[in-house]
């Protein structure tokens, strides 16, 4: 097995070990290290709370108020190194927590101009999700807006994790495969994405060229 692969395996088990004795209170911490630095995947954590779910351990309306917490906090927490300045120091050390620059780069040209709805959609995207609300807090985005996107996009992300989980609970194999599809859907919203950004600058390009010069 890959070093990451190991490294996978031990944060799925590592998922597995905290949900299983501190519950919820886990989960929140679990969901909001997630969505901060550090190298969480929600999906080394969400379908193993589905699992949960099917095994009568968590209500689903516990899971989805645990985790859309956790990920709220994270992501607040998030918008705050932004805010004040500390995102020169996620860049210089980030790489140790598995957080490259290229991911706070993606980041960022994503919120460049549509901030809210950037937030939104980083929430389905891997490795940027981690980071999506560094640029935010850089850029000062109202906090209200950026919250409201942020567990939109979490919290529907997060159920259909937890959904995936409940519904093929012992099914490990199962699991995987659809999480190596939820995958591809992230790149294909990651693609859209970049697409509607360069929609974007080419537009504004052409408003500026055509505007009359005083």
């Amino acid at each position: 097995m890959s070093f990451v692969g190991d490294a996978l395996a031990w944060l799925s088990a590592f998922a597995i070990h905290t949900l299983q004795t501190t519950g919820y209170a886990g989960l929140l911490l679990l969901m909001a290290a997630e969505s901060m630095v550090f190298p969480v995947p929600s999906e080394a954590v969400m379908p193993f709370a589905g699992v949960l779910v099917h095994d009568g351990t968590f209500s689903w309306a516990g899971a989805i108020l645990a985790s859309s917490a956790g990920s709220a906090l994270g992501s607040y927490l998030s918008y705050l190194l932004g805010q004040h300045g500390l995102l020169p120091l996620v860049r210089r050390y980030g790489k140790y927590v598995l957080v490259h620059d290229h991911h706070i780069t993606k980041a960022q040209e994503f919120f460049a101009r549509r901030g809210a709805v950037a937030v939104f959609l980083c929430r389905f995207i891997p490795g940027v999700r981690h980071v999506s609300s560094i640029p935010a807090g850089a850029a000062r985005m109202p906090l209200a807006p950026f919250l409201l996107a942020s567990i939109a996009g979490a919290t529907l992300w997060n159920c259909v994790l937890l959904y995936a989980g409940y519904a093929f609970a012992g099914n490990d194999g199962a699991v995987a495969a659809l999480k190596g599809n939820l995958d591809l859907v992230g790149v294909g919203l990651l693609l859209l994405l970049v697409l509607y950004v360069v929609y974007e600058v080419v537009k504004a390009k052409r408003a500026k060229a055509a505007a009359p010069k005083l």
